[in-house]
């Protein structure tokens, strides 16, 4: 899929001369951001970056970002650990 987004010439500038490996920094910060604007789940942020949830919460927490995690979703993980 391809989107169109309209930007400041500078910035598509900018943009424009990114390197592979910066290309995928910036994926990876759209993608903390739309976590943590709710957006997103983690299950699904980290799948469309390619990485385990594990890595994923790594990429959150070097920006300070907090992890969206329900009473419900404690309780699910507590049962699942006890083998119920």
């Amino acid at each position: 899929m391809q989107v169109m987004v309209e930007l400041p010439d500078e910035l598509a500038g900018v943009l424009h001369e990114l390197e592979p490996c910066e290309d995928r920094a910036l994926l990876v910060e759209t993608v903390c951001g739309l976590y943590a604007r709710g957006r997103i789940s983690g299950g699904k942020a980290a799948r469309l970056l390619g990485v385990d949830r594990f890595a994923f919460q790594q990429e959150l927490a070097k920006r300070e970002i907090s992890l969206h995690y329900t009473m419900e979703e404690l309780q699910h993980d507590l049962a699942f650990a006890r083998g119920q």
